[in-house]
């Protein structure tokens, strides 16, 4: 399975570095001496705009997903805060077999880059089809899809037949390095310098990752001073 995770990786973060074993290895590892999970990695960033500019090669810490609470334990208080997304999002009903690529960009020197592209496929689940999401407040005005029946507990009507995310607190760590994490459902996840790693069930290792430009641009601290989280 790990394996089988980071071969997913190198398709989806367009990594450089050779992944033969390298899940494996990561599981290891963990269980002869935690610190070697934290190794270094190139990455390559797909340039969004070729025909203007080429890709970035980047250095990533990885983390492996039972490691993410001490790593985040290793990081100050004051980078630690709660937010919630509060931006409001465009949402139809999809259509069954249709395919929807969610793609991400982050900006790095005035440059926009490629840090994930993903392809699903909508469904009809028991009678209720999903619901294809876009974020049109966001840095990449990215699509995905949400199970129809999550997405009436996760967004309310809003105006101009538009939908709001329903208040959904996270605690969010700022890091200060870039880091890929693996999430609890086995996917990596890249993380660049000044973005976020988002908390949604520490006890479940459940963690996911926000750029700094989708932050800004779609979430709100719970107060104005970032309260802290102690």
């Amino acid at each position: 399975m790990f394996e089988q995770d980071f071969h997913t990786m190198c398709e989806s973060l367009f990594l450089s570095f050779e992944v033969f074993h390298i899940g494996k290895k990561m599981k290891e590892d963990s269980l002869k001496d935690k610190k070697k999970n934290m190794e270094t990695r190139k990455v390559i960033l797909r340039s969004a705009h070729p025909e203007a500019y080429g890709d970035l090669e980047i250095e990533c810490k990885v983390i492996a997903n039972d490691e993410i609470g001490a790593y985040l334990a290793t990081i100050p208080e004051e980078e630690k805060f709660v937010a919630a997304k509060v931006a409001p999002v465009a949402a139809r009903q999809g259509v069954e077999g249709e395919e929807v690529v969610t793609t991400l960009t982050t900006v790095v020197d005035g440059k926009e880059y490629i840090i994930s592209e993903q392809h699903n496929t909508v469904r009809n689940r028991d009678g209720v089809m999903d619901v294809v999401v876009t974020n049109i407040n966001s840095t990449s005005n990215e699509s995905y899809i949400v199970k129809g029946a999550k997405f009436a507990s996760t967004y309310l009507p809003g105006e101009n037949a538009l939908y709001v995310p329903a208040y959904d607190p996270r605690v969010l760590t700022r890091v200060s390095e870039n880091v890929i994490i693996m999430t609890a459902w086995g996917e990596p996840a890249l993380c660049l310098a000044g973005g976020y790693i988002v908390t949604y069930d520490a006890a479940g290792n459940d963690y996911n990752t926000l750029e700094k430009g989708a932050f800004e641009s779609t979430y709100k601290p719970e107060s104005d001073d970032f309260k802290r989280v102690r």
